[in-house]
């Protein structure tokens, strides 16, 4: 539970569908006045060929809290890699919580399906038995299908009850379901010259085809040739004539369901199998009158408005994408989604995902979604929208009251690839198909701006870890020659706007070759960054400290402090180094320091070095001579 209400969670796919939609809204139509609300767990594409990005898809069923839901409802047929689905059963028995398996047959679930067989007799025995068809013909589906065959067997049941031989060479054709092989079928009866009474389809897709295919060859439907068909699909009202069919109604199931879910736990927990009866659905194509009459005019009205919406949406999607990937940072990119088509609608996202510093495809700390997400966007919220984070178990940002609102939460994962990036959640205040439409565009736009934005910002962040690798030294932290031109000009143009003097300090570390030579490189190393941190640590913030190369480092700086007293204290901190860190050894520089006149401009960057190296080699060889003698005594 959460809150006060009980929780059913339902795994679908391709919620744009209108099979798909018809399941969502009468399920949670049936069930809100139990105390149930219900979350939806979507992904846009079926996962029947588990590639990269349905596996990113399939990471929304790693949303499923299994401390917090009631009922798990798996609509099977839409869920194609099976095994998903036994993942799902598996991990959700292991909690006690009860599976209802729509359309499957599992073991331990409930399982509820259609009685297809049942709904198809009552269709073959309308026409044989109310009307007295004698001569009949099955279109088959696909040769081996085990739908199809069932339906075929069915065919022959009713005829034997009623004194009809069966005759499978002469009496059945194959339309595969499908209408070009049906059209095949049809004109193989044609040419017989031998029509029989009633054509009984496997499936309205193919009694639509043969309604259309004997009417353009002058046969009347159904004064000369009675044609059915099954499934209930919605273009069989649109046929002329209309399709009597069998309606296999998803609202039948969802009142089943809505019923198993007042009993107790434990029953709910047993195994069980129920089949809903579909519904026969009379109509013109078998002589009757029946059926609902649908305003074709206003439906193709209604198709073509939702086309050229869907087109304008999508532009705009597209352009949004871009923007996104454009976003100077997190809150620009976010707010970018702030769009009229663009609502009811929050987006959490990975906190790997907004780490810069996390390359997009390797190295992936973890792909589960984490104990903490980032609120990337939500449509209900103040505008502009900023960005921030909530723990994971608090699964969207004000739940409690989308919980109250009836609707159901429709989550659908982002991802780019098989990477998850995170999560939509979908709560629309009614149940137009318009809204549902909505989803599969905008995850898609999501998946491509939000992993490319990933991308571009890692790139950013390598190239910015690039430039710094080549801006400072390594070893010493300092200024690289080439990496301080734009720090120096920076420094000498302020300098001479304000007509103040530079400083140089010119550092050249004393004796490295006998460090190395006796006790080794790395003794050498630590000598030179010795000498880089007493020089960088003896000069104010903003000055610019440079590795020259080698042992030689320089500084340039804007100082009232007198050259003696600079000098003096890095002297002062190297002794202090020597005095602390203990090493066989004693770390000396020579240093050489130049002061530029006030008011005049900062000669050139090769005059200040040369004037400061001057006074550097001098005491460079005043130390020389000094260890010279030291060596003597």
């Amino acid at each position: 539970m959460i809150g006060k209400y009980k929780i059913a969670a339902l795994c679908v796919s391709r919620i744009s569908d209108d099979s798909t939609h018809e399941i969502v809204t009468e399920l949670n139509k049936n069930i809100t006045d139990k105390n149930y609300r219900l979350l939806v767990y979507h992904t846009c594409s079926d996962l029947y060929w588990d590639t990269a990005s349905e596996k990113g898809e399939a990471s929304v069923y790693d949303l499923i809290n299994m401390h917090v839901i009631d009922v798990l409802i798996i609509v099977d047929e839409k869920i194609k890699n099976k095994e998903i689905v036994h993942k799902l059963i598996e991990k959700t028995l292991l909690f006690d919580i009860p599976v209802i398996m729509i359309g499957g047959d599992y073991s331990g679930v409930i399982n509820i399906g259609f009685d297809y067989d049942s709904g198809f007799e009552d269709v073959v025995r309308h026409v044989v038995e109310h009307h007295g068809a004698e001569k009949l013909h099955f279109m088959a589906g696909v040769q081996g299908n085990p739908f199809s065959e069932s339906r075929m067997r069915v065919f022959e049941h009713v005829l034997a009850d009623n004194g009809i031989e069966f005759d499978r060479a002469s009496m059945v054709s194959y339309g595969d379901f499908w209408r070009d092989p049906t059209i095949a079928a049809t004109e193989k009866i044609l040419a017989t010259g031998d029509l029989p009474d009633a054509i009984i389809c496997a499936n309205d897709v193919m009694a639509i085809t043969v309604c259309n295919k004997l009417t353009n060859a002058g046969v009347r439907v159904p004064e000369e040739v009675i044609v059915t068909g099954f499934d209930g699909i919605l273009e069989s009202n649109f046929s002329s004539p209309r399709i009597t069919t069998s309606l296999c109604c998803y609202g039948d199931i969802m009142q089943k369901i809505a019923g198993l879910l007042t009993i107790s736990r434990d029953e709910l927990l047993k195994e069980a199998h129920f089949l809903i009866k579909p519904r026969l659905m009379i109509s013109e194509s078998c002589g009757c009158q029946g059926g609902s009459i649908i305003n074709v005019a206003k439906h193709l009205s209604d198709l073509n408005s939702r086309f050229y919406r869907y087109k304008e949406e999508e532009k705009t999607l597209n352009e949004i994408g871009v923007r996104i990937l454009s976003g100077k940072n997190l809150k620009a990119a976010a707010n970018e989604l702030h769009s009229p088509i663009i609502y009811n609608m929050r987006c959490m996202l990975r906190k790997e995902v907004i780490d810069e510093t996390i390359a997009p495809f390797e190295n992936e700390v973890s792909r589960d979604f984490g104990e903490e997400l980032c609120v990337f966007y939500d449509s209900d919220a103040s505008q502009p929208f900023a960005p921030y984070d909530i723990k994971a178990d608090s699964i969207i940002p004000g739940l409690d009251v989308s919980l109250a609102s009836g609707y159901p939460v429709i989550f659908t994962a982002l991802s780019f690839l098989d990477v998850p990036l995170g999560y939509t959640a979908f709560i629309f205040q009614n149940y137009d198909i318009d809204n549902y439409e909505k989803i599969p565009q905008i995850v898609n736009a999501l998946n491509n701006s939000i992993g490319g934005y990933r991308n571009i910002r890692y790139q950013q962040y390598i190239t910015r870890q690039v430039q710094l690798l080549s801006q400072y030294d390594q070893l010493t932290g300092l200024y690289t020659r080439g990496g301080s031109a734009r720090a120096y000009d920076t420094l000498v143009e302020k300098l001479n706007d304000q007509r103040r003097p530079i400083t140089v300090v010119m550092v050249d570390l004393d004796g490295l070759k006998h460090i190395n030579d006796n006790f080794g490189h790395n003794e050498g190393d630590y000598a030179i960054k010795a000498t880089a941190n007493a020089l960088l640590n003896s000069c104010p913030p903003n000055s610019v400290c440079i590795r020259m190369g080698g042992d030689e480092m320089a500084a340039f700086l804007s100082s009232s402090q007198s050259l003696e007293d600079i000098k003096a204290e890095i002297i002062a901190r190297l002794r202090s180094v020597n005095r602390t860190s203990r090493k066989p050894y004693l770390i000396d520089a020579s240093i050489g320091l130049y002061r530029s006149e006030a008011g005049s401009a900062i000669p050139s960057f090769e005059e200040l070095i040369r004037s400061a190296d001057e006074n550097m080699y001098s005491e460079k060889s005043e130390h020389r001579r000094l260890r010279a003698d030291r060596d003597k005594q």
